[in-house]
């Protein structure tokens, strides 16, 4: 990752901010109605071959449910609402209305039962949905679930207020608790997976289809030589050239000969041992801008990297098989911070290697220094970074873009001096009461820093989360 270029959480910034005041002065963006409506029209047939598809193919669950609309769609699986025949004649504010998941035909059956155990085992309460029919016609399969109407997360995490996130929060980190007790991980927690009916304060979080059960495994150094039998949900680096050159920049910042693909570098006879990152590694490549013979046949490092872009956390991007529940901690942690900077997603990296990068500008070059020898991972970075103040940021991110400043711009970060989101010695010894945010007391950037601890033997875990000052006031 080579830092000659503004730091990615800035321009983030910069990009949000000029956003916010071409929104101000143009109002909101107008669409052509036409073509919206021709779009509306195809998607509206398209949804309703599909669940004229999905009845024909089930007559059971014709003969229960009427099935309405599409209300959700994903990778593995589509969501319908439907109610019961029987009810039809009901007025719509009498019918209970129902969430049925129809799962793609090439779900595998192991992933298929161990969802359903999920739903079984702990759903129904504690904010954790469960099941209430499971029907099968050959190969297809679908969840009947209990519903609740919700709105979009990006419609009204701006809206709401410290007692309404810390509810929202309790409620997330209650259900969590209850899945971690049964030592299962739910591996994409994220506001989509979260329901959040606004208007009867009531939560559900969905989707199991990526839990599993927690491994405990010491974790390999990360050039082993021994080899793994790779895991279905595991995904396959196809491009290890660019992804191997970046994540192995100078340490030093000094210009060296990155080598293009097909090149090696002649491995010296001597060994010498050289200390990257808290590891001691012995390799003539250590600290260098590529990568030599002996460490390219080493296999790649190979771990469970399910989840979704912008809410995995250090342990999973650096490819680390020792993963428990601190994984959805972290995610918890990510939906916190968009609700305090107002900002979805927070993080917008298109792959894992922009993803460590942005990780670098928030948390400090130093931090992922630490997690990656303590995760017996190499990360070495052209570069250093302080991190920057999650505090600031936000009341940046929430408050109009400010005038243009003639003060110099800062080294690290490159914005004006007294705009600097840096996270210096000053910041961290000062009030931190006089940077103003809305009503967000400090208590909920703290409890977003624990939740964002990159290591995750440290992370603080749900139920101690429950117990943070800022959700203290709340039965846990």
């Amino acid at each position: 990752m080579n830092y000659q270029y503004p730091c990615i959480m800035c321009e983030n910034v910069k990009r949000h901010c000029r956003k916010s005041s071409q929104k101000a002065r143009n109002g909101t963006y107008k669409k052509d109605k036409k073509d919206r409506g021709d779009q509306f029209s195809c998607s509206d047939d398209q949804e309703n071959q599909q669940i004229n598809e999905l009845v024909q193919k089930l007559p059971k669950l014709n003969s229960i449910f009427e099935v309405h609309r599409k209300i959700g769609e994903g990778t593995f699986s589509s969501v319908y609402l439907g109610s019961l025949r029987q009810h039809a004649n009901l007025p719509d504010g009498q019918k209970r209305m129902f969430a049925i998941k129809h799962l793609v035909p090439t779900a595998h059956p192991a992933r298929v039962e161990h969802e359903l155990k999920c739903l079984q085992d702990m759903g129904g309460r504690h904010n954790v949905i469960g099941v209430e029919l499971c029907l099968r016609q050959l190969d297809t399969i679908v969840f009947i679930m209990p519903y609740i109407p919700h709105r979009k997360f990006a419609e009204y995490m701006d809206d709401m207020d410290r007692e309404e996130v810390s509810r929202y929060l309790h409620a997330l980190l209650v259900a969590l608790r209850h899945v971690h007790s049964f030592g299962v991980i739910h591996r994409d927690v994220k506001p989509s997976n979260f329901l959040y009916d606004r208007e009867r304060r009531r939560y559900l979080l969905v989707d199991f289809g990526l839990a599993q059960r927690v491994v405990t495994t010491e974790p390999p150094p990360a050039h082993s030589n021994g080899s793994a039998k790779r895991a279905r949900e595991e995904e396959c680096d196809s491009s290890p050239g660019a992804k191997r050159v970046a994540l192995d920049l100078s340490l030093r910042g000094r210009h060296v000969s990155v080598p293009r693909r097909g090149d090696t570098i002649k491995q010296t006879p001597h060994k010498h041992v050289t200390k990257v990152s808290g590891l001691n590694v012995s390799c003539a490549c250590a600290g260098l801008g590529g990568v030599c013979t002996g460490c390219g046949r080493r296999p790649t490092a190979r771990a469970p990297r399910a989840g979704t872009q912008g809410f995995r956390p250090p342990e999973v991007l650096l490819k680390s098989p020792l993963q428990g529940t601190a994984v959805d901690v972290w995610a918890a942690g990510v939906v916190l911070t968009s609700l305090l900077t107002a900002r979805y997603p927070f993080f917008r990296a298109a792959d894992d290697v922009s993803a460590l990068a942005e990780l670098v500008d928030l948390l400090g070059s130093a931090a992922v220094h630490r997690v990656a020898a303590t995760l017996r991972r190499r990360v070495v970075i052209s570069g250093n970074r302080t991190g920057i103040c999650l505090r600031k940021l936000a009341q940046r991110l929430r408050n109009p873009a400010p005038p243009p400043c003639p003060y110099p711009a800062c080294l690290r970060c490159r914005l004006p001096a007294p705009q600097c989101l840096c996270l210096t010695t000053d910041t961290q010894e000062r009030n931190l009461e006089t940077i103003v945010v809305d009503d967000l007391p400090e208590a909920a950037f703290n409890l977003a820093t624990r939740l964002l601890d990159p290591d995750p033997r440290t992370r603080i875990t749900a139920d101690q989360a429950l117990r943070h000052p800022f959700l203290a006031h709340l039965p846990h």
